[in-house]
């Protein structure tokens, strides 16, 4: 595996429109034969399973309008190969252009290097509960903002997402009834 970094940038509807030699190395090495088209496209064209572009669609929403700046764990394997990054978000300009960098995890800072398709790397809960209202998730009985789901569940450092259930937490259930 040869790239070790990447970054591009998105503007405000989620169209890439700034990307480095890292990133073109690593769509090479995910056999993405179009990667010279890549600038314009949406992200979600590159973000397989709906569930997946749902949550980063809210993580990006949050971090476009309070100006944050997360850093996460990350997977995105490739054909034959898991990769592990670690992947840093940060709104640009004006908060509506949002900048990606990453770095692929060394294998010495892997906790287990496992397998692409190991059945024991499919770990978690099967469904996520997330309010319908507040767009939060309940994570051990508490609900809370998507980084921190992300984070404590690490959501994006897994094989696949769980999938999503929606209905509504308890202070949005008060906020409703008391209307």
């Amino acid at each position: 595996m040869s790239t070790q970094a990447l970054s591009y940038a998105i503007d405000q509807q989620d169209h890439l429109i700034k990307v480095d030699d890292g990133f073109y190395r690593f769509a090479e090495e995910n056999g993405w034969n179009d990667v010279g088209t890549s600038l314009g496209r949406p992200l979600w064209d590159f973000v397989a399973g709906e569930d997946l572009r749902k949550v980063q669609r809210l993580l990006l929403r949050r971090i476009r309008d309070e100006g944050g700046d997360v850093e996460l764990p990350f997977r995105c394997d490739g054909p034959e190969v898991r990769r592990e990054m670690e992947i840093r978000i940060k709104a640009g300009g004006g908060g509506r252009a949002v900048l990606f960098s990453a770095r692929v995890r060394t294998e010495e800072e892997r906790e287990e290097p496992q397998p692409l398709l190991d059945p024991a790397a499919r770990r978690g809960p099967r469904m996520l509960a997330m309010c319908g209202w507040c767009d939060r998730f309940e994570v051990e009985g508490d609900w809370v903002e998507v980084e921190e789901a992300a984070r404590s569940l690490e959501l994006f450092d897994r094989p696949e997402l769980p999938s999503l259930s929606h209905g509504i937490c308890p202070e949005c259930n008060q906020l409703l009834l008391a209307a």
